[in-house]
């Protein structure tokens, strides 16, 4: 069954960044890495955002389980974080993971 991972991604607001366009850099190594079936980036409009961050959604939809273990040990995954995490602010990220089709 595929599965859904998002991560919500918070930076620092009061740094001359694009985070848009740092979190789109990150794509092309996501999309390396065996397992990954979609990638897709949103700006976290919430009305619970805190006024000091900047928030983005980054969901990514992998095969099966084994992929999603396969990816969170990819050297690439690491990477890939790399390329943003000095601008991540308190706190950094919440993670959220499923199965696809599961029943509630």
């Amino acid at each position: 069954m595929k599965i859904r991972h998002i991560v919500i991604i918070n930076f620092k607001k009061n740094i001359n960044q694009d985070y848009s366009k740092l979190l789109k850099s990150t794509e092309p190594l996501i999309l390396q890495i065996s397992g990954v079936d979609s990638y897709r980036i949103y700006k976290n409009e919430s009305h619970y955002v805190p006024e000091n961050i900047v928030s983005f959604g980054v969901e990514i939809v992998f095969k099966d389980r084994e992929s999603l273990k396969f990816f969170m040990d990819s050297p690439l995954h690491y990477e890939a974080n790399a390329i943003f995490e000095s601008y991540l602010a308190e706190p950094a990220y919440m993670v959220l993971t499923h199965e696809l089709g599961m029943a509630i």
